[in-house]
């Protein structure tokens, strides 16, 4: 078989070459008008053209020999057959969105529906301990985003991200999950039925060669991309030192929306959250408030909710019961006997089911 070597499958190779990163390849494509001249450069001329580490340099110049592009394309094949596809920033079809951002991967691996990348999405991320306030608040939010046609993106971590992705699925809608790990490797080990469903109903990817394992630095890291992609980011729940945040400071770098899902002030869950709020995230309680900001993307409704069919909680119920067409909190707490933290949290869930409207003074009202 003879392989021809072409650029971008020497980017690719370059990507995959141990302590090689974003910055070291932006240093050597920025100074070399080929990667082909990789073959002949000595390490210390690559590394006084380019700037980068002279330990670096000869790491490269070491591994970049026609003999190993060959292997290395072989294994591109089998990646094939395993179902892989490769994207780098190069190629036509990156999505653009991506190539917006300050460092966007110079290589993105994939499996699944790859023509998702470029639909008009948002993310959801948030806490990997959620209340069951905030399970509730995601999968309404995820099953809406998802009538409007939004493509959802998360992390395909525990909590939050969990629950996005499966509303997401369970509603016939798409999603993306970005690793933090090689694109065969499932983490953490229990979503490996989520894995297989994102596959085959959505998308996965990630810009770590296929094979890495899943490093603690590698998430926030990732955590740009999930943003990149997406319009804008929806914080449910999530602590003052949550890692959610840094994908918040990632969508702000970016110039992308950020929204936050109000929580009780008693839940350390939703300290990050209200604390964004406070510093001018949108308030958001449904997809409309999402909507609203994107009118040049015409998210048009394809088909409605039957809020009639939204289940509540026994302590919802309750408080839903006492609510009548104008009812002060402070009625509310006392004709309910459930606790403050209980009574808000509730309240809370209720309108972001649509089926109650805070008024002015402490009132509630059911919605018409």
């Amino acid at each position: 078989m003879v392989f021809v070597m072409e650029e971008r499958v020497l980017l690719i190779y370059l990507h995959t070459i141990d302590r090689v990163g974003w910055k070291t390849i932006e240093r050597i494509m920025t100074s070399l008008e080929s990667l082909h001249l990789l073959f002949d450069f000595a390490p210390l001329e690559l590394s006084m053209l380019s700037g980068i580490d002279l330990t670096n340099a000869e790491r490269i110049i070491a591994s970049f020999t026609k003999e190993n592009i060959i292997q290395f394309q072989e294994k591109m094949i089998e990646w094939k057959r395993n179902g892989i596809q490769i994207l780098t920033a190069n190629d036509e079809n990156y999505p653009r969105l991506l190539k917006e951002i300050a460092q966007p991967p110079w290589v993105l691996y994939s499996m699944g529906n790859l023509d998702l990348i470029h639909e008009s999405s948002i993310a959801i991320v948030g806490t990997r301990n959620p209340t069951s306030y905030g399970v509730t608040v995601t999968e309404k939010l995820a099953k809406e985003l998802t009538t409007y046609g939004w493509t959802v993106v998360s992390g395909m971590a525990r909590g939050i991200d969990r629950v996005a992705h499966e509303a997401t699925l369970e509603s016939n809608g798409s999603t993306i999950a970005v690793l933090g790990c090689g694109i065969d490797i499932v983490y953490p080990k229990e979503h490996q039925r989520l894995y297989r469903r994102i596959i085959n109903d959505g998308l996965i990817v990630s810009e770590y060669p296929p094979g890495t394992p899943p490093v603690p630095g590698f998430f926030p890291q990732r955590n740009r991309i999930i943003s990149g992609l997406s319009y804008g980011t929806i914080v449910v729940e999530a602590s003052l030192k949550s890692g959610s945040l840094i994908t918040v400071q990632h969508a702000l770098d970016q110039s992308r929306e950020v929204f936050a899902v109000p929580g009780s002030i008693t839940s350390k869950q939703s300290l990050g959250t209200n604390s964004l709020i406070q510093q001018g995230a949108k308030l958001i309680q449904t997809v409309d408030d999402v909507n609203q900001e994107f009118p040049y993307l015409n998210q048009t409704q394809k088909r409605s909710i039957r809020s009639e069919s939204i289940k509540l909680t026994k302590n919802e119920e309750k408080v839903y019961s006492l609510v009548t067409d104008k009812i002060h909190i402070d009625e509310i707490l006392s004709r309910s006997h459930l606790g403050l933290s209980d009574v808000y949290e509730c309240l809370l869930s209720l309108q972001i089911k649509g089926k109650i409207k805070q008024i002015p003074g402490g009132y509630y009202r059911k919605n018409t």
